[in-house]
């Protein structure tokens, strides 16, 4: 978890990363967190985490990344309903498709977290679609989803600016944040 974020999504952010993906997509910027390795948080209290580090940080949205968030969905239910009145703007991003999730893929919570969810980026990280015209997408193919309209405007806004990395350091380490372009992690 790191706060504050800017680089996903629009305003003052708290981003947290789920651990598991069974994708593996080719390219994937992440791969480290798709094993489904570690110990289960508590949603109650990772929950309690977030909404603590958005007060300290002054943070009105929430990113969720992985991994992929929806590989546990009724995980991500718990800690979406747990956090859902804390955040003015939650976005998840999925290698789902909306069209999936709504079918069943990731069961009854799966549908349940859709309403819980302000911004869905969904579909699979393709890596040869990796371009920079993609602000908050991996690739192309991937679509965002306002499943909250109201929000709409303020992420057209924000798209405009194109892509943004943030570096952080934390425990010795360098992490970068934001969606880089395929010619910028190969």
């Amino acid at each position: 978890m790191i706060a504050p974020v800017h680089s996903l999504g629009p305003g003052e952010r708290v981003c947290l990363w789920t651990q598991g993906c069974n994708r593996s997509c080719p390219g994937c910027i992440s791969p480290e967190l798709q094993p489904f390795t570690g110990s289960n948080a508590d949603e109650q209290m990772l929950g309690e985490i977030l909404l603590r580090t958005a007060e300290i940080n002054a943070c009105s949205g929430l990113t969720l990344s992985g991994g992929d968030p929806f590989a546990q969905p009724e995980a991500l239910l718990r800690l979406l309903e747990h956090v859902r009145a804390g955040f003015a703007d939650i976005l998840v991003y999925t290698g789902f498709t909306l069209e999936e999730i709504r079918n069943g893929s990731c069961g009854k919570a799966g549908i349940e977290c859709l309403g819980l969810i302000d911004v869905l980026i969904d579909g699979p990280y393709i890596d040869e679609q990796n371009t920079h015209g993609c602000v908050l997408r991996g690739s192309e193919n991937q679509t965002i989803r306002y499943l909250n309209p109201k929000l709409a405007e303020d992420y057209e806004t924000y798209l405009q600016k194109g892509r943004i990395l943030e570096t952080f350091s934390h425990n010795g380490s360098v992490v970068i944040t934001g969606i880089q372009d395929r010619r910028e992690l190969h």
